[in-house]
């Protein structure tokens, strides 16, 4: 039965959200008389919009930590978050030079958002298509050619290694978190490698498609891009303003101007 109390955003207004943003990205870029990147506003615009798109992150922690009572309502929050942030780092960058270093930041932003978008619109309707199917005529009988013996040894090594991680818990249905990730990594890095032998075995990833299989990995690939590169912006601009400006006057708050 549907639980009503569950929070849920739907493709629809995902959709909406995501069609709201690149609206207000138009009109800012389109309109003239921003303030300049370094003003003290453009900086102010920057650094909510960063803040904001950190609630991915907090998300993910959330998540993976299994301190959330409740996970939708953190995806909630990390879209919200997510769109506003992005449409405040539109402000930040309009009056600015997009044949930057930074614009490529600011289109792995973008990328990571339309791909995001199209994950959870598109690409999820083929998870329900899956787990929709009968398993007695489609989807889950074992794949022709399957070795039982070779599967049985990698269950019985993920057994044996789940007893290191979470004695408690059942292999059937155990993923590594956040705590087993911080306090056991490698016997961790050993059973997801494990649990993905597993799942390419008995045909998940084909079942699955290549391009749901792949997808979520892309999504995350683009965020570690953006994160490293906002990361390495934020420590040019404060610590190497010198070199940021190459050449031209500081017009912007920073710590440090070496490299000028």
């Amino acid at each position: 039965m549907k639980n009503n109390n569950r929070p849920d955003l739907s493709e629809r207004n995902i959709v909406l959200l995501l069609v709201v943003v690149i609206a207000a990205a138009a009109s800012i870029l389109l309109r003239s008389g921003w303030p300049a990147p370094g003003s003290v506003s453009g900086q102010l615009f920057a650094a909510a919009g960063a803040l904001l798109l950190l609630a991915p992150l907090l998300f993910l922690v959330m998540k993976r930590s299994g301190l959330a009572a409740s996970p939708p309502t953190w995806f909630i929050a990390h879209v919200l978050a997510t769109m506003l942030g992005v449409t405040l780092i539109f402000v930040h960058v309009a009056a600015g030079d997009w044949f930057t270093p930074p614009g490529l930041v600011l289109l792995l932003l973008a990328l990571l958002i339309l791909q995001g978008s199209l994950l959870r619109v598109i690409f999820s309707r083929g998870f329900s298509l899956l787990f929709a199917r009968s398993s007695l005529p489609t989807g889950f009988s074992a794949p022709q050619g399957l070795d039982k013996a070779a599967l049985q040894q990698v269950i019985d090594a993920k057994t044996s290694l789940l007893r290191t991680l979470d004695p408690g818990a059942e292999e059937a249905l155990f993923s590594p978190a956040l705590q087993h990730w911080l306090r056991r990594p490698l016997a961790s890095l050993r059973y997801q490698l494990l649990a993905e032998r597993e799942a390419r075995m008995v045909g998940a990833r084909s079942s699955a498609g290549k391009e749901l299989g792949w997808s979520r990995r892309i999504h995350m690939l683009f965020a570690l891009g953006f994160y490293l590169g906002l990361l390495a912006h934020i420590i040019v601009v404060l610590f190497f303003a010198g070199y940021a400006a190459g050449g031209e006057p500081i017009d912007w708050w920073h710590i440090t101007a070496w490299g000028g």
